[in-house]
C-alpha cells in the first residue's frame, strides 16, 4: 500500500496564504486624521535636547573611582543622600 500524497498537499495550501485585498478607506476617516494633532511637552523637549548632546551624560573618573572602592570594600553609602537627591529629583519633575 502507498500513501505518498505530500506532493500534492503544497498547492492547496498555496491560495490560503494570499492577503485578502483591503477596501479603499472612506471620505470621513481620510478628513478626521487629517485633523488630529500632537503636543510635546517639556520633559520631551528636555530629553531630546539631552539625546543630541556629543558628550557623554557620566563621568568616566568618577565610575571609575566609585568601581575601585567597590572592588576594594572601602564604598560607602549614604541614605540620607540618595534621599535628598530622589526628593529633589521627584520636585523638579513636579514642577517642570
Amino acid at each position: 500500500m502507498k500513501i505518498d500524497n505530500s506532493g500534492k498537499l503544497s498547492g492547496s495550501y498555496a491560495t490560503q496564504s494570499k492577503p485578502a485585498p483591503r477596501e479603499p478607506a472612506s471620505s470621513a476617516s481620510s478628513s478626521q486624521a487629517s485633523a488630529d494633532n500632537v503636543q510635546i511637552n517639556s520633559v520631551a523637549s528636555k530629553l531630546s535636547a539631552a539625546a543630541s548632546d556629543p558628550q557623554p551624560s557620566f563621568d568616566a573618573a568618577k565610575v571609575a573611582s566609585i568601581k575601585s572602592a567597590i572592588a576594594s570594600g572601602t564604598f560607602s553609602i549614604d541614605p540620607s543622600k540618595i534621599a535628598d537627591g530622589l526628593i529633589a529629583s521627584t520636585k523638579e519633575l513636579l514642577q517642570g
